[in-house]
């Protein structure tokens, strides 16, 4: 007798879209002294909860950078920062992107990254990264195509709409 089915749907559960990681860019935040960074830190730590892995890219220098992005995301969510100091080509050039996939040991397919510049959706996006801009006062009227969203703060990022985008453009891509 013949099997009636090759397979079937928990096979390919191996193969479904899932968010593994979320890269944030904190350029513009970081530069920004009147930022308000609760929701910032309030996105990172419901993703890192939710058993989504975060890493944090910058173009600034490790020692300028390392203590502000600890004192405003605190420590144990963020497992990647990569700075300027590690890449030799800044954004545009999608390498600090790659950088962190590779440290993340992720696929840019099951990865967002969230950016504050167009710069930096460029790098993003060149790196194969579904990206999120969360717009700033001083980026607020700057032109984001390619994003996969355009969100105006923090606030509006959470981990179910994190894993709705990187579900979105899988289910594009295939």
């Amino acid at each position: 007798m013949s099997a009636l089915r090759n397979s079937f749907w928990w096979d390919r559960a191996d193969r479904a879209p899932h968010l593994e990681a979320v890269i944030f860019s904190l350029d513009a935040v970081l530069a920004d002294p009147r930022a308000d960074e609760r929701p910032l830190a309030e996105a990172v730590w419901d993703l890192h909860c939710s058993g989504i892995r975060v890493a944090v890219v910058t173009g600034g220098h490790w020692q300028s950078v390392q203590r502000p992005v600890r004192d405003l995301l605190g420590d144990g969510a963020v497992e990647v920062l990569i700075t300027g100091d590690e890449v030799n080509r800044p954004k545009p050039d999608p390498e600090v992107y790659r950088q962190a996939l590779w440290q993340l040991g992720v696929r840019a397919a099951d990865a967002i990254a969230v950016e504050d510049t167009a710069p930096g959706l460029r790098a993003a996006v060149g790196a194969g990264l579904t990206t999120v801009v969360v717009t700033t006062t001083r980026t607020a009227g700057n032109d984001f195509a390619g994003a996969a969203a355009v969100l105006p703060g923090y606030r509006h990022l959470s981990e179910t709409r994190c894993r709705g985008l990187v579900l979105g453009a899988q289910r594009l891509s295939a």
